[in-house]
């Protein structure tokens, strides 16, 4: 009995020890990874925080995990596999998006479709092509017509439409014999297909094009600011850009207007829009106010409380009062993204954080986005993965 209770605990233990295991690697974050002595062949793998190699060298390219499953390049098809390098299905695919919320869109020959991150078809391959999902609803190509299915793989809209746009919260533009209206969730006509253009409805309204000139409509359909703009945009933070008579301005959503007499706008963004006179851009407020002079030679839209400014072939950043905050000292920059800023000085790029500190160094030949905790990045001709402490996940 006790030589039956000793054997039985000791069970249980390795039961409990081989879960954690388990989890202790699910929950792990896992690099893309590549050995140098292995470049000739291409080959990638995943190794985990210290550069201990947890997958094999065996794709030909790799994506970061996303909750549990990581896009592969095999012999040139598309797979996915988990975190114990198990393929979640076993079809290969001629194209394959990322998961996102735990859809990804494929494609096998001419056959679009959807699965779930179990490996699981959502939808049949039978799509001549399937979009991103937005708001719950994806549109897809049936026979050159456009439709709509939803997350569970079901046609909501059949497939009837010329042109569609992605699905707002609540309404989407369609395109009938040339004209454009918009529909409901379900399918139904709420706004008549009698416009030139439209674009889906943000903050309450939306564009639209009657004829040659542009206004707006609210979700009953009823114009409200009237047809008189030669081009113009969706709201955002409650203006929207607008060009009238050659000159570019704002309007909000009572018509009033910040007088078109600008070369270009771009849109507000963090309270700021930046726009151009004759030859320089700078920064106004909702009032039309001037609050950074025009004195720059192209500038980006304010990011995390930062802009881009460039005078003299040289991009630096200044803050909302206009004080430089990093010295205008790089050949090439991108606007702050999670507190880092990409760069490029010389031929070289790099990462400096919002204070101007080179925090990754600018050695690389190429630099992207960190996306999902890491930075595809081209160093001796060769790409590999970063995080964001400046880790190379290679071995040389």
């Amino acid at each position: 009995m006790n030589k039956y209770k000793k054997s039985r605990s000791g069970l249980i233990c390795m039961v409990f020890l081989l879960t954690g295991i388990f989890f202790q690697s699910w929950g792990q974050t896992y690099y893309p990874y590549r050995k140098h002595e292995y470049s000739f062949s291409k080959k990638w793998g995943f190794a985990d925080s210290l550069k201990r190699m947890v997958i094999s060298l065996q794709y030909d390219d790799v994506n970061p995990f996303i909750n549990g499953v990581a896009r592969v390049k095999v012999n040139g098809k598309y797979r996915f596999i988990d975190k114990r390098q198990n393929y979640i299905n076993d079809i290969k695919y001629d194209y394959a998006t990322n998961f996102s919320d735990s859809l990804a869109i494929v494609r096998r020959g001419s056959g679009w479709g959807v699965i779930n991150n179990q490996g699981k078809p959502v939808t049949p391959l039978m799509y001549d092509k399937v979009f991103p999902y937005k708001n719950g609803y994806a549109a897809v190509i049936y026979n050159r017509r456009y439709g709509f299915i939803n997350r569970e793989g079901k046609l909501v809209i059949k497939p009837e439409y010329d042109y569609v746009h992605p699905f707002g919260k609540k309404y989407t533009g369609v395109r009938i014999r040339g004209y454009w209206g918009f529909i409901n969730r379900k399918g139904e006509i709420v706004i008549p297909t009698k416009y030139k253009d439209v674009s889906n409805f943000k903050e309450g309204l939306a564009l639209v094009k009657y004829e040659n000139r542009y206004g707006y409509i609210n979700t009953k359909g009823q114009l409200m600011i009237n047809y008189q703009f030669e081009a113009a945009v969706s709201f955002q933070e409650g203006m929207a850009r607008i060009e009238k008579n050659g000159y570019s301005g704002f309007v909000d959503k009572q018509g009033w207007l910040i007088k078109p007499k600008y070369y270009a706008v771009v849109s507000f963004r963090e309270g700021l829009a930046r726009v151009k006179n004759f030859t320089s851009w700078g920064f106004i407020d909702k009032r039309g106010d001037t609050i950074v002079p025009f004195k720059y030679e192209k500038a980006t839209s304010f990011y995390e409380g930062l802009a881009g400014v460039k005078n003299g072939g040289k991009w630096g950043f200044i803050n909302k009062q206009g004080k430089m905050v990093i010295p205008q000292e790089y050949d090439q920059a991108d606007v702050p993204r999670g507190g880092l800023i990409r760069v490029k000085k010389g031929e070289k790029w790099g990462f400096i954080n919002k204070q101007g500190k080179e925090v990754i160094p600018i050695k690389y030949d190429f630099v992207n986005s960190f996306q999902y905790g890491v930075s595809r990045v081209k160093y001796n001709n060769e790409w590999i993965y970063i995080d964001k402490r400046g880790m190379e996940y290679v071995d040389y």
